[in-house]
């Protein structure tokens, strides 16, 4: 079923190696009174501006789309505004909403998702920037100027900084209720302005802006903590070597995310000519080597299946293959070759095998498969690019993601990858066998 069609999409797909560059990512820094100014997220030096003034009018969120472009929010024009990610190049205005956006997320369906600082709400927009409607209505759940921190956590919610009510909301999709889960002034939380996913999966980090603090908030528990003291910190993110970047006062200060130790000032202040910073993010260079490994489900045969080529998705998302869907989670992988990644390679398992795909980042791995199963139609050695774990402890490079590859142990082999540590204690309370590296089975390690 999925063979035919792989099989003639595999013929027909060519990656094309890119040049390395000297640094995977940009560090982007929102100036609200200036504009957004671009660094080197390896050394901090200044690069360039994204544009001038006198189209982004009140810097707020940077983010990545799924369609590899910038959305940046002009906030004093109400427009969102998209950029190429690899040549940095403007690409129109995605839509114009009321007045006062702040944070930009996208969600697991592609949509977006923007705060409204002075409409207290939060909206979505369909791809083609068309308003599909209001998500988290004016004030609900006690949220006050939603601000640009705002975005996706690893349980699926989408969390909310609420400026001027000191607080955090959380959206949750599945259901459509949105609930206080941070009470104003939590541990001293003044003016919320940054958030962000810690890579232990269970808790966020937040910054206070009016406070001066950022605080390490546990999902779970609630528990509150305050990780560092800095002036004024607003925007926060990892950078490439896993320490946080934070914005401290007119710069940004590097500090470490285990023990709050601050490392000293990564831009230097007002550097690039930043008035005001309000927002950063660490984003991949070149987008157009950036793809989303995108997972699929089919609900009769119990079976996953991943994929980054746009024509595989292509098919899997409409009726040429029946009974495949998405599941909603993704992970993003290079298309093409670039420095510190290994080459994905792809294995059909026929029927008699399970009727299923086998993946390896492991080019030893992948030799080991071709020898010992010659039953197993080799599709191609570079699906796709990931960096490796360490082969004895499973540890991913900073700045990378452990991919576990888990194993159904049954007739009709099939095997699930994920990056999300949750979905792996699921599927083995459901039997599965974890394989890769180290204890926890990390079979390979995604671009950030």
């Amino acid at each position: 079923m999925l063979k035919s069609v792989v099989a003639c999409i595999l013929s027909l797909v060519a990656v094309t190696a890119s040049a390395q560059t000297p640094c995977p990512s940009r560090l982007f820094v929102s100036g609200y009174v200036s504009t957004v100014h671009v660094f080197d997220a390896c050394t901090g030096a200044y690069l360039r501006d994204l544009d001038t003034r006198a189209r982004i009018q009140g810097a707020q969120a940077v983010v990545l789309g799924p369609d590899g472009f910038l959305y940046v929010v002009s906030e004093e024009t109400s427009q969102i505004l998209r950029y190429r990610n690899d040549t940095l190049d403007y690409a129109g205005v995605f839509a114009t909403v009321p007045i006062g956006p702040t944070g930009l997320a996208f969600g697991p369906d592609r949509s977006l998702y923007v705060a409204g600082y002075d409409t207290d709400d939060v909206r979505r927009f369909a791809a083609d920037g068309a308003l599909l409607g209001t998500v988290v209505p004016a004030r609900a759940a006690g949220l006050g100027g939603p601000d640009n921190g705002m975005r996706f956590g690893p349980d699926g919610r989408l969390y909310v900084p609420g400026y001027d009510t000191n607080n955090v909301v959380a959206y949750d999709p599945a259901t459509g209720a949105t609930t206080q889960v941070v009470a104003p002034r939590s541990g001293g939380l003044f003016q919320t302005r940054g958030l962000l996913s810690a890579r232990d999966g269970a808790s966020l980090f937040i910054t206070g802006e009016g406070s001066g603090q950022v605080l390490r908030w546990t999902i779970a528990t609630g528990a509150i903590v305050e990780l560092a003291k800095l002036t004024k910190p607003t925007g926060i993110d990892y950078a490439p070597d896993g320490m946080l970047l934070v914005i401290n006062g007119q710069g940004v200060e590097k500090v470490d995310p285990a023990t709050g130790a601050k490392l000293g000032a990564f831009v230097a202040p007002s550097a690039g000519g930043i008035a005001f910073p309000t927002y950063l993010a660490v984003i991949p260079a070149g987008q157009g080597n950036i793809r989303l490994a995108i997972e699929y489900y089919h609900a009769t045969l119990d079976h996953y299946f991943i994929s980054a080529l746009d024509a595989d998705i292509a098919a899997l998302d409409s009726d040429a293959l029946k009974g495949w869907a998405r599941t909603g989670r993704s992970f993003p992988v290079y298309a093409a070759a670039t420095g510190g990644a290994s080459p994905v390679c792809r294995f059909y398992l026929p029927p008699a095998n399970g009727d299923s795909h086998f993946y390896s980042a492991s080019p030893a791995e992948c030799a080991e498969v071709k020898a010992k199963f010659p039953t197993f139609v080799y599709e191609a050695s570079d699906v796709f690019h990931v960096a490796l774990p360490d082969t004895t402890t499973g540890a991913c490079p900073a700045g990378t993601t452990p991919v576990y590859r888990l194993w159904n142990a049954r007739a009709d082999s099939n095997h699930r990858y994920t990056i999300d540590a949750t979905v792996r204690a699921e599927m083995l309370a459901k039997g599965y066998i974890p394989e890769g590296y180290g204890p926890l089975g990390v079979a390979m390690c995604a671009a950030g």
